[in-house]
């Protein structure tokens, strides 16, 4: 039986943290081991976790005295790291999970299914979905690669990409890495997953900016920047003028980049073969 321990970071999530827990421990698969770890709140969500952990034995809860501020990126996977180094239990698969989710009751169970019927399968999730005009639709980008609320990683793909990288695009660079590695990723868009923030409510033309660097240090090169760069704003309605100002401000003083140069590489390929396609059919 393949276990599975998930870790997940919070910061004043009271409104959410109760129904997220419920959604998990009603699943039809039961996990090994869930964390949740805060990350400096100062809502009543520790209270919340707590109470949560007393209730079932394989919930537990790490602290932090440290307060916190909405960093997107960075925080998380340090926070997501302390509760990755709480581990108690022997995993086969580890998730990172949003407290601001509400998963499908089957949704463990095709996560454990799809990773036990294939030993290439690298990452896994399912689908975002958020309430607008009275009903559940889909995210605009949540088909599009493994979604950061809702990741999952065998522990032989999580150990060959070296975990997850502190810095904003961590999300994408991660797919990235493991598609490099020779993994396999799959998103099932059966399992919709209802997110009830949803992605870039908290966007700002500062984020905007340093959204632009990220895809400077993805290794996308000048034209492929840009095209992520309009594409970004087009989908976020973010503004385009500052991810731009973002990208070039780092392109120009051709700064280190998270990747190397053969990453670099292979990136650029696969980003330029999934646009080919897209286009070509």
């Amino acid at each position: 039986m393949i276990s599975i321990s998930i870790i997940v970071p919070f910061f004043n999530e009271e409104a959410y943290l109760e129904n997220f827990t419920n959604a998990l421990v009603t699943q039809t698969y039961a996990f090994t081991e869930l964390i949740l770890v805060d990350d400096g709140s100062t809502d009543a969500s520790l209270s919340i976790a707590n109470a949560l952990a007393a209730t079932h034995k394989s919930i537990s809860v790490i602290t932090t005295t440290t307060t916190s501020v909405h960093q997107p990126g960075q925080k998380v996977v340090h926070a997501f790291d302390r509760g990755f180094n709480a581990l108690l239990q022997p995993w086969d698969i580890i998730c990172k999970f949003d407290a601001d989710i509400i998963f499908p009751p089957r949704y463990l169970e095709t996560m454990a299914s799809s990773f036990s019927n294939d030993d290439n399968l690298g990452m896994f999730s399912g689908v975002l979905t958020t309430y607008l005009n009275g009903i559940w639709e889909l995210e605009n980008i949540s088909t599009q690669h493994v979604r950061g609320p809702v990741k999952s990683y065998s522990k032989s793909c999580f150990h060959a990409i070296g975990g997850l990288r502190p810095a904003l695009g961590w999300d994408t660079l991660d797919e990235l890495l493991a598609l490099y590695k020779g993994f396999t990723i799959k998103i099932d868009d059966t399992l919709r997953a209802k997110h009830l923030r949803p992605t870039g409510y908290k966007y700002s033309h500062g984020l905007a900016k340093a959204k632009g660097e990220v895809f400077y240090n993805l290794g996308y090169g000048l034209l492929l920047g840009i095209l992520a760069c309009i594409k970004w704003a087009h989908l976020q309605r973010g503004s385009l003028v500052e991810v731009l100002f973002g990208f070039f401000g780092v392109w120009l003083k051709s700064k280190p980049k998270l990747v190397s140069k053969a990453e670099g590489k292979f990136i650029r390929t696969y980003r330029w073969s999934r646009i080919r396609n897209r286009f070509i059919g």
